[in-house]
């Protein structure tokens, strides 16, 4: 075990056994549609129940409650059993009223899990995780063969639950058999990496992926207003589409996540132990180097209109020229400013600011942004623009409420641009990424995009979403670093000291059409789906169809 385990795992059995006869509960999975449907209920029923959404992901208990105060009076029919589709999903008290025989006296007695256990102190829902699909893909690449069938082959089980009204706890695991499409493959075979897991296998001789995805974690509340998270799973940082300060792109990692809520504020710590990929590492060379990460973020939130938070965060490796030095105790102050306490330790260690916010106007619409500073000199206006340790990425984004006066159809627009260089450090194991994937934008850095996306729910139990991306970025060429890698070293090959534009280097563009149509199932969460792809990027083009049953797992988005 590394330095960092002992004192999160003490800290943590400290802590909890200081906890109160609080329920406790578990998070929602990233990615989930009840996210979605949260926002659209804070900008068009906004009301004084504090729900803090510039952090995910969040307790199921707090987004219950939120929806529970929702005005539903002034919902139409269709929206009104759309809440109670959404609410049912969350709400356990609810779904244990509907208690019957259920299949063979035993299975979904709830109307909505597969099995679970309820006594006055514990309390078990047992669901499976499956993704079963099929599909057809016609591309056009250098390398691959068109058409080819897409698999989808996801089996697994999760669990949650509370126990003694003090602990609460998840527990998801799941083998993957996966088809994919050409350009993820290729991406694939580029980097060794798959976006979103860990360890992978080949399978098969078509473009096949064997894999498997788990998570677990507890959480504990020592008072009421303090929620503590122990375990391995993910967050995301921000309002948008894409988060340029802690996105979920990257797998799961072991954190120790606080969430402390006082008056109109809330205060998050992240205290993360990831892992420094090393493409081609042999069994016999042990584990991969581990580096660690710290984030906190403090939001203000006077009422259901606006929210404004500052967060800052250090990604560091515990090795360093000069030794070992294990865990760096100093991130382990709550409060600190890290960048102070990163510069007095020498400056070795990549360190990050920023802002993001929102305003919710007219119960229609929600302005959103998100600022990240890298790094940034001032001394050096006077000797030119461009220069290259400029480094910060800006997101700016609109959500738009029923749109067109048409019921339950929302339009988000979201426009994403970071600066070459942003992301990168001069020590390659302390770069802003995890497992070898990005902890900021999904692409990396040295680029510009925009997303429209389009939700609609014509019936209760039917959600349409499509969305449109274009993406520029400068790739590297010719052994000449420009930007937008963040595995490489900003000291090696760098392509000049000023002058420096986005997306500057070999250009990359992707234009992609994406649409998912997905009804759900009976009160679970399980859906049919479908899915249909469009995607012209430089070197090739792509069209596919996807369809299939999904129980468990999020639909994921695509943010790259």
């Amino acid at each position: 075990m590394s330095n960092f385990q002992p004192y999160i795992f003490l800290g943590f059995l400290s802590l909890s056994t200081l906890s109160l006869s609080l329920g406790q509960d578990n998070d929602i999975l990233l990615q989930h549609e009840l996210y979605q449907y949260a926002d659209r209920l804070q900008i068009k029923y906004p009301q004084d129940t504090a729900l803090f959404l510039g952090a995910k992901p969040y307790g199921r208990d707090a987004l219950n409650q939120f929806f529970a105060f929702a005005d539903t009076s002034s919902m139409g029919y269709k929206q009104k059993a759309w809440h109670k589709r959404m609410q049912y999903l969350l709400d356990d008290e609810l779904s244990l009223k509907q208690v019957g025989e259920g299949v063979f006296n035993t299975l979904y007695k709830n109307k909505r899990d597969f099995f679970h256990i309820q006594t006055p102190t514990v309390n078990i829902f047992i669901n499976p995780a499956l993704n079963l699909g099929v599909g057809r893909e016609t591309h056009e690449f250098s390398t691959g063969i068109s058409p080819q069938t897409l698999l989808n082959n996801s089996r697994g089980i999760s669990i949650r639950g509370t126990l003694f009204n003090k602990i609460g706890f998840y527990s998801e695991v799941y083998d993957n058999i996966t088809r994919f499409p050409q350009y993820q493959f290729d991406r694939y075979r580029q980097t060794d990496v798959l976006e979103g897991e860990a360890f992978i296998k080949l399978f098969g001789e078509q473009n096949g992926l064997d894999y498997l995805s788990s998570k677990a974690y507890i959480t504990v509340s020592p008072i009421k207003n303090i929620r503590i998270k122990f375990g391995k799973d993910r967050a995301f940082w921000g309002y948008g589409h894409q988060s340029l300060a802690l996105s979920d792109v990257a797998t799961d990692h072991l954190l120790l996540n606080i969430r402390t809520r006082f008056w109109k504020f809330e205060y998050v710590n992240h205290f993360a132990q990831m892992i420094d990929f090393v493409r081609n590492k042999r069994d016999d060379e042990g584990t991969f180097p581990r580096k660690f990460a710290v984030f906190h973020q403090l939001t203000f939130q006077p009422n259901s209109r606006w929210s404004l938070g500052l967060f800052e965060s250090i990604v560091y490796t515990p090795t360093l020229a000069n030794g070992n030095r294990g865990f760096e105790l100093s991130y382990l102050n709550p409060i600190i400013f890290y960048r102070s306490a990163e510069q007095a330790l020498g400056s070795p260690d990549n360190s990050f600011l920023g802002l993001q916010g929102r305003v919710n106007l007219w119960k229609r619409l929600q302005l959103y942004g998100q600022l990240t500073i890298d790094d940034y000199n001032f001394g050096v206006r006077d000797q030119g623009s461009g220069y290259w340790a400029n480094k910060y990425g800006y997101q700016l984004g609109l959500k738009y409420i029923d749109v067109l006066n048409i019921p339950s159809m929302d339009l988000q627009l979201e426009y994403n641009s970071v600066r070459p260089y942003t992301y990168q450090h001069i020590n390659v194991s302390a770069s802003y990424q995890h497992y070898g994937q990005s902890l900021g934008h999904a692409a990396g850095a040295n680029l510009y995009d925009v997303t429209a996306i389009l939700r609609y729910r014509p019936l209760p139990a039917l959600q349409l979403y499509g969305s449109y991306t274009y993406l520029k970025q400068g790739l590297d060429e010719n052994g000449i670093n420009y930007g937008a890698d963040p595995s490489i070293s900003y000291a090696v090959n760098r392509f000049q000291d000023f002058n420096n534009t986005v997306a500057q280097g070999s250009t990359y563009t992707v234009h992609q059409l994406f649409g998912r149509a997905s009804y759900q199932l009976w009160k679970t969460d399980a859906y049919l789906d479908g899915e249909l792809v469009w995607r012209e990027e430089t070197g090739g083009r792509t069209v596919y169809l996807l369809a299939g049953l999904r129980v468990g797992i999020p639909g994921r988005i695509q943010r790259r």
